[in-house]
């Protein structure tokens, strides 16, 4: 369908996007790319505040991001704004919108949580006690406070708003790296640092009340789950990177019993990175590193133990590498395209499917 917002979406997007066919003609998605003004800033997260703003890391560029859909124009820096963090190479990476419209997100190189007041522009930064922890996912629980994990120094820590303390807690190893809080808990994958050969297969909870842990293997040995993301009924779903597999389970109620765990299998070698529920239609859209396509599982089709009720998108430009997804109100797909950030080669776009 047509974002209605724009009467000339569709014309655009055949000189400024990308529009792909599908097979039996029913109806077509098109993909847009919108630059951001900083080259090579190899933006990592995303996330819509309450006005329908999307916001975003720039992992190699020192800077946050502000999108507006309404202003913003395809292959141009139109209606995109930056925010330079104080300090250099802070390396800001994960981010969350709290309650309050306020931008917390995560400082991998810096070591710091940062929060933009996106009404004044200043930026606050808040140390963590644990040197070179490396911090990843943040998330906003429903008391207000704001958890996030330390990578290499596997902890989960939690930071009060009001005072700016941080206290942490020990998780064990394997490195944390997806975070999801449920109403109870906080719940996290663990696939190690597989760039270096050194692999984990965990997914663990730690309830609030009592910091008591709880750890489950997901098989097989070198399986990476990576991306998480809760869905209703206090369902988990998460990718399995190195296993090519979507995985779904319910959050354990209670006991040490391991969760029973359904899969879907999602292509050879697809490397499937983040993902993102859409409860409305049925679907799970994901990024796929290979070969840079974002894709959907199409629940009402799917088959567990198979790749029944899947679909492609692939992007324009090989080497996009989508990261991380999320989707609006009107349920288009937005993503960030990293690019090889690891290996020195970097992207600058954020990506939007419209179904």
């Amino acid at each position: 369908m047509l974002d209605k917002r724009n009467g000339k979406l569709y014309l655009k997007s055949l000189v400024f996007g990308w529009l792909l066919l599908v097979a039996n003609g029913v109806y077509a998605e098109i993909i847009l790319e919108y630059p951001t003004p900083t080259p090579d800033s190899s933006p990592s997260d995303l996330a819509f505040d309450a006005q329908g703003t999307l916001w975003f890391t720039e992992l190699n560029t020192n800077r946050i991001g502000k999108l507006v859909p309404s202003e913003a124009k395809s292959l141009t820096t139109q209606g995109i704004t930056e925010y330079e963090l104080p300090h250099p190479n802070s390396k800001p990476h994960y981010l969350t919108i709290a309650r309050d419209g306020k931008i917390w997100f995560s400082e991998s190189g810096g070591n710091r949580i940062g929060c933009l007041d996106p009404k004044t522009g200043i930026i606050q930064e808040f140390d963590i006690p644990t040197a070179h922890s490396e911090p990843h996912q943040i998330k906003e629980g429903r008391d207000g406070n704001i958890w996030f994990l330390e990578f290499q120094t596997n902890k989960i820590g939690r930071l009060d708003p009001k005072s700016g303390q941080i206290t942490e807690y020990h998780l064990g190893s394997g490195n944390p790296h997806a975070l999801v809080l449920t109403e109870t808990k906080a719940c996290y994958t663990k696939g190690g640092m597989f760039w270096v050969n050194t692999f984990a297969n965990k997914l663990g909870c730690m309830e609030f009340q009592t910091g008591n842990l709880e750890e489950f293997t997901i098989p097989p040995e070198k399986s990476v789950p990576h991306g998480l993301a809760l869905s209703k009924g206090e369902t988990l779903w998460l990718t399995k990177m190195f296993d090519d597999k979507l995985a779904r389970m319910k959050i354990n109620p209670g006991g040490h019993r391991a969760p029973r765990i359904t899969e879907y299998f999602v292509g050879k070698r697809r490397r499937p990175h983040d993902l993102v529920v859409d409860e409305n239609r049925g679907f799970i859209w994901f990024t796929a590193g290979r070969p840079d396509a974002i894709g959907r599982l199409d629940l009402s089709r799917a088959k567990p133990g198979t790749g029944r009720g899947l679909k492609y998108y692939k992007l324009p430009k090989p080497g996009s590498h989508p990261t991380r997804i999320t989707m609006d109100k009107e349920g288009n797909i937005w993503f960030t395209e990293m690019g090889r950030y690891f290996r020195g080669k970097y992207n600058n776009k954020i990506g939007k499917l419209v179904p």
